[in-house]
């Protein structure tokens, strides 16, 4: 008989009352280790059932009650060294939770697992990590972007119009300027008079008051030179806004340091190879100067549960937790490869088990990725490019085109926009940036001169925004300088397939296809060590060199038998070609 022992928080109280009917289950198909029972739930009694209830309604006196789960563990085989250890809890919360005089039934849950999982990672917000200060100002990214949406007409005439009557203003003051020297020459000139009385001399005199009023009128003159050059300037200025607007900044966040930060705040650390996650999350913005760098309330991401699920969908991906590790990666990477030997259990099927089936019904003859609109910003329906790419599975030869049955539509909806990025001057700003030298220099006579032509020019990089507010989040591919300039060459839909949606086609690509001889309820027998060597690892070879994998094992120790299904990764039709549509 195997050695199974019962732990509840490190406490052996025996095992429970249905412990015969225990049952392991890995389902690496729909990615779930658990315990599972033939009832659904595990039921304790005498001490076991004392110290449960005691700890549920601890909370009454001063202990965590009813909301906290308590640990418990599985362990077989040897007490020193088990060959399986199941780490759960008892799930108190549950709204199953049967209690009596002398029993107690409870459900258990896997640490760490998909119903721990389901259960807390859609209990907090980015919103919240950020209230408690596990996300601060320090983790966003800063997002330069402009205005390029066509200024109002009649204000542009009306712009112009004032600047063309104060420039002529100035130069007719300028004008003027020369006459009042020429009124200070005249002025300048002394009266040459005779002396009174004896002895009278010649005397030379000027006129006081023709200077008070030369004086007057030139700092008049200069005087209001100076404001029509200060009105010259602030208006120059409005027209550079009108036609330039100057650059602004929104914030953002990495996909990889959100998740990094909800994994902090579950005690967990985060691995993943998928470099694009270092792409950005520019959140929905509601008012000029949103400062919000994390995901707001009806964001796609706003909790971690919607973080997760999404980029799943977006990279075909799928999460791991080992240990204390959240490891996310394109789900091809979790068929861990074994190389133990084991018994000759994958061979000679067509001796050994005559049934089997082709997974015929995955075949999806229409494959779309598609990018979402943003309507508050008309960048992201003037460009087009990546936003949608579509594959089509088709078969090479027909002979009847009415019997062809490829069907199913699958549409992967990735609800971030894409963004649009300034990469050059146009002529109008070349000419613009000469302009602004001349009004800087222009402005710097009077202090704090202007800095027009670097505006300009520092544009480059920026998104494109048709105005301060967006109705879907973008996601952005943000440098050191800005963003990059080659945006839309990584983030579009075409490089989503060839790097992470591929390995779902039929047809073979890059040696590479996703057609599948299934095998199901595969019984056979299965020592403890046999059942440690495949524990984790789901991806093997038979001797023909054909790849198989273990879908799902169903492993009872108490009889050392397991029931498996699994499927051969071997082809059944070359006839089939993809076509491309962008």
């Amino acid at each position: 008989m195997t050695n199974i022992r019962h732990y509840i928080n490190g406490n052996d109280f025996g095992e429970p009352r249905n412990w015969q009917d225990l049952e392991i289950v890995i389902d690496w198909e729909n990615k779930t280790e658990t315990v599972t029972l033939n009832v659904t739930d595990l039921s304790f009694v005498l001490k076991a059932n004392k110290y449960l209830q005691d700890r549920i309604f601890n909370g009454l006196n001063g202990g965590v009650g009813v909301f906290e789960g308590e640990p418990y563990e599985i362990k077989i085989g040897d007490t020193n060294n088990p060959a399986y250890t199941f780490e759960g809890y008892l799930d108190f919360a549950d709204d199953n939770v049967i209690f009596g005089k002398e029993e107690i039934k409870l459900k258990l849950k896997k640490r760490y697992g998909d119903d721990w999982l389901n259960d807390i990672a859609d209990g907090f917000s980015f919103a919240y990590l950020y209230d408690k200060n596990v996300i601060n100002d320090g983790d966003f990214v800063k997002i330069p972007y402009i205005i390029n949406y066509v200024p109002d007409t009649m204000q542009m005439i009306t712009l112009g119009l004032s600047l063309y009557m104060m420039t002529k203003e100035m130069i007719e003051n300028v004008e003027k300027i020369a006459e009042t020297v020429a009124d200070i020459s005249n002025a300048s000139t002394p009266v040459v008079g005779a002396g009174v009385g004896v002895g009278a001399v010649a005397v030379t005199a000027w006129d006081i008051g023709d200077w008070v009023m030369v004086a007057l009128k030139a700092i008049a003159r200069i005087a209001y030179i100076i404001a029509i050059s200060i009105a010259i300037i602030k208006l120059m200025t409005m027209i550079f806004e009108q036609l330039f607007p100057q650059k602004r900044y929104f914030k953002g966040m990495t996909y990889k340091r959100m998740f990094e930060k909800a994994c902090q705040h579950l005690g967990l650390t985060f691995q993943s190879s998928i470099r694009e996650l270092e792409w950005v999350n520019m959140p929905k913005k509601e008012n000029k100067g949103d400062d919000k760098g994390f995901p707001t309330n009806d964001s796609p991401i706003y909790t971690f549960g919607d973080l997760i699920r999404t980029m799943k969908k977006l990279f075909n991906a799928d999460y791991r937790i080992i240990g204390n590790v959240f490891y996310f990666e394109r789900k091809d990477k979790f068929d861990d490869i074994n190389n133990d030997v084991l018994p000759d259990y994958f061979q000679n099927q067509e001796r050994l088990l005559n049934e089997f089936s082709l997974n015929t019904d995955e075949i999806v003859s229409n494959y779309v990725l598609k990018f979402e609109y943003d309507t508050m910003d008309r960048n992201t329906l003037d460009n087009q490019i990546g936003r949608i790419y579509q594959i089509i599975t088709e078969p090479i030869t027909v002979t009847n085109k009415e019997y062809v049955n490829i069907k199913n539509l699958t549409e992967i909806d990735i609800p971030f926009s894409l963004g649009s990025v300034k990469t050059k001057l146009t002529g109008l700003e070349k000419f613009a940036k000469e302009v602004g030298k001349f009004v800087d220099t222009l402005t710097g006579i009077f202090g704090n001169g202007t800095n027009i032509a670097n505006s300009v020019q520092s544009r480059i990089g920026s998104l494109y925004l048709t105005n301060h507010f967006t109705t879907k989040d973008k996601i952005l591919k943000v440098g050191s300088s800005g963003l990059n300039l080659n945006q839309r060459q990584f983030i579009n839909a075409k490089y989503l397939w060839e790097n992470y949606h591929f390995i779902n086609s039929f047809a073979e690509i890059n040696g590479v296809h996703n057609q599948f001889f299934k095998y199901k309820n595969y019984k056979i027998p299965m020592t403890l060590k046999q059942f440690q060597i495949l524990l984790g690892k789901n991806k093997l070879f038979d001797n023909a060199g054909n790849v198989i994998f273990i879908d799902k094992l169903q492993y009872k120790p108490e009889n050392a038998t397991a029931i498996i299904d699994y499927r051969l990764n071997k082809k059944y039709t070359n006839n089939l070609k993809l076509s491309y549509v962008e």
